[in-house]
């Protein structure tokens, strides 16, 4: 059995940054389609670099649309969270705007295995 801490008390409380991102009229996924290259190739960088923590495109849920996404990043201050989230090409090219959320993550378990032999990996 999982001991488990009393409320409040050994709370992760580390910030990160949410990125809401929410495609702007009349933009459609062929827009988007476009501009994939640039943007992962970004996204891609900001993960080697240690900044993104974790990205995807919102699949469903109120006003979900084509472009709809959200990312978390590490990053030192809002203004460095906003500068980041402006440099996004989807930004940079007119077909969405973010917001950004200060996040304190207090709470959560992710699980990973790594298979060594295989090359292969389960996130649970």
């Amino acid at each position: 059995m999982t001991e488990h801490p009393e409320p409040g008390g050994k709370l992760l409380r580390r910030d990160y940054w949410l990125v809401l991102s929410t495609p702007l009229a009349p933009t459609t996924a062929a827009d988007f389609e476009r501009h994939l290259a640039d943007h992962l190739t970004w996204l891609l960088r900001l993960e080697d670099e240690g900044t993104v923590l974790m990205s995807g495109p919102l699949t469903s849920g109120p006003g979900t649309r084509p472009g709809s996404g959200v990312t978390v990043l590490r990053a030192e201050s809002a203004d460095h969270a906003r500068q980041i989230a402006d440099a996004d090409p989807f930004v940079v090219a007119g077909l969405r705007t973010p917001e950004v959320f200060r996040w304190q993550v207090n709470e959560g378990a992710i699980n990973i295995r790594v298979s060594l032999g295989t090359g292969t990996y389960a996130w649970d």
